[in-house]
C-alpha cells in the first residue's frame, strides 16, 4: 500500500481519439491499480468492466465522503466535489428524495414528447450546416450546440444564453484545463444564473422542469433553496455536457469508419439500427476516458485488490466497453453487433436519471446528419484533428467535414 503510484492520472486520449493507451496495459494484467492524482494524493483506478461494476454498485464507495477532512481530491482548489447539494455528490436518504423530484422529467413518456423538439433542433442546426457551405465545423455548429439547446429547452432557459451556459460547463467540469479561480468563479456565476431563473420562473410558471421543482420547493417544503439551485445548475451541466462529448466523439468515430456511417445513410429512420449504434458509439468513443472518484468508508476488496478506508477508488466507466471479457474484438467499430456491452450511463444508485434522454438526442443527433447528408465525410486526414484535454468530456477543437 505504500509504493508509489505507477500511474500519472488523468491518461491522455490515444491516438485519434481513441482510449488512453494505458487502458490495455491496466485491463489486461491490471484492472485495479494506484494513480498518482493533480493534486499529489493518490487513489485506486479501476478500469475492468465486471471491476468498474463492482465499484459502483458498492455503497462503502462515497461521493459525499469527499467533503471529509483529509480526503483524496483530484485537483487543489475548489471543485464541484465539494458542494453538498450537488446531486452527484450526495448519498443515502437525501439522493434518492432528489432523483425522486426530478425522475418525472426523465421518464419514458416524457422522453417520448421531448421528441419533436430535440428533432426540430437537430434539423434547424442542419439547415444552418448546409446553408452555409459544402463544409463546416460539425463540433461548433453541431454537436456542442445541440445538447445546449434541449436543456434550455427543458428547463426554459433563454437559448441566447448558450455560450455562456457552455463557458460556465467547461471550467466546472474541469480537471486541468482551468484555474480553482476560474473554477470557484463558473460556480458562483451559475448559482446566481440559475437563482435569477427561479425568480422569474416563480413570477410566471410554465410547463418546464424548473417550474415543477420550484412547486416541490414552494409547496411541499421537499427541497431546500440550496438544493433547488444546485439541481437547476446539475441540469445544466450534466444535463449536455456528456452529450456534446458523445456526439463529437460519435461523429469522429463514424467518419473514420465511413463503411459504418453509411449503414446509418442507408437506414436512418431505423430505430432499432439507431438504438445498436448508440449503444455501440457509447461502448467504443465514450464522452468521456475519466471516472467520478470516491471515498471508501470502509475496509473492501474490488477485483482482488485491498482497498483500506479513507482511500480514493476511481470506477473509469467508459474504460470498461473495451474489456473484452465482455465484448467480441472490443476494437472493432460494429453497428450491428450484439454486444455492445458498456457502462457509460454508470451503474448503482448513482445510474445517470437522463439515460433516456440522452439516448434520444443520440439517436436523432447521428439519424438526422445520416438522413440529410449521407455523404457526410471529414475535411482533413484523421490524425489532423485536435483534441482538448484537460477537461471530463473529450472534444475536438475542430471537427471539419465535407458533404
Amino acid at each position: 500500500m505504500s509504493q508509489p503510484p505507477t500511474h500519472d492520472f488523468p491518461f491522455p486520449p490515444g491516438p485519434l481519439a481513441e482510449p488512453p493507451e494505458q487502458y490495455a496495459e491496466l485491463g489486461a494484467g491490471c484492472p485495479v491499480s494506484r494513480v498518482r492524482l493533480p493534486s499529489g494524493d493518490q487513489a485506486w483506478y479501476v478500469t475492468g468492466y465486471d471491476e468498474v461494476q463492482a465499484a459502483l454498485s458498492d455503497g462503502r464507495l462515497s461521493r459525499a465522503a469527499l467533503r471529509e477532512p483529509g480526503a483524496p481530491r483530484v485537483v487543489t482548489g475548489p471543485d464541484f466535489s465539494d458542494n453538498p447539494y450537488n446531486l452527484l455528490n450526495q448519498e443515502g436518504p437525501d439522493h434518492k428524495r432528489l432523483r425522486r423530484l426530478i425522475s418525472p422529467a426523465f421518464t419514458p413518456r416524457r422522453a417520448a414528447a421531448l421528441r419533436g423538439t430535440v428533432q426540430r433542433i437537430a434539423d434547424e442546426l442542419i439547415d444552418d450546416l448546409v446553408a452555409a457551405g459544402p463544409a463546416g465545423d460539425l463540433h461548433r455548429d453541431y454537436a456542442a450546440v445541440l445538447p445546449v439547446h434541449v436543456i434550455c429547452a427543458l428547463i426554459d432557459a433563454p437559448r441566447e444564453d448558450r455560450p455562456k451556459i457552455q463557458l460556465w460547463t467547461d471550467r466546472l467540469v474541469s480537471i486541468t484545463a482551468h484555474t480553482p479561480e476560474e473554477r470557484l468563479s463558473a460556480r458562483e456565476e451559475s448559482a446566481a444564473y440559475v437563482a435569477a431563473l427561479i425568480g422569474q420562473r416563480r413570477a410566471d410558471p410554465g410547463d418546464d422542469l424548473l417550474s415543477e421543482l420550484i412547486k416541490a420547493h414552494d409547496e411541499g417544503d421537499r427541497l431546500t433553496g440550496q438544493e433547488l439551485v444546485w439541481l437547476g445548475i446539475n441540469l445544466l451541466v450534466a444535463g449536455h455536457d456528456t452529450t456534446v462529448g458523445a456526439i463529437s466523439r460519435g461523429l469522429f468515430a463514424l467518419l473514420r469508419h465511413p463503411e459504418q456511417y453509411r449503414l446509418l445513410a442507408k437506414a436512418p429512420d431505423d430505430r432499432g439500427l439507431l438504438g445498436h449504434a448508440v449503444d455501440e458509439l457509447l461502448r467504443y468513443a465514450p464522452p468521456s476516458d475519466f471516472g467520478f472518484i470516491r471515498v471508501a468508508t470502509e475496509d473492501l476488496t474490488i477485483g482482488g485488490v485491498d482497498v483500506a478506508a479513507g482511500e480514493g477508488v476511481i470506477p473509469a466507466m467508459h474504460a470498461a466497453g473495451r474489456d473484452s471479457r465482455h465484448v467480441t474484438d472490443p476494437d472493432i467499430l460494429d453497428l450491428t453487433r450484439g454486444d455492445a456491452n458498456h457502462l457509460a450511463f454508470g451503474h448503482g444508485a448513482h445510474y445517470c436519471p437522463g439515460a433516456g434522454v440522452a439516448r434520444l438526442e443520440l439517436e436523432i443527433a447521428f439519424g438526422s446528419l445520416a438522413r440529410r447528408l449521407p455523404e457526410l465525410r471529414l475535411a482533413v486526414p484523421e490524425d489532423q484533428v485536435r483534441w482538448i484535454g484537460g477537461l471530463l468530456t473529450l472534444r475536438p477543437e475542430v471537427l471539419p467535414a465535407e458533404w
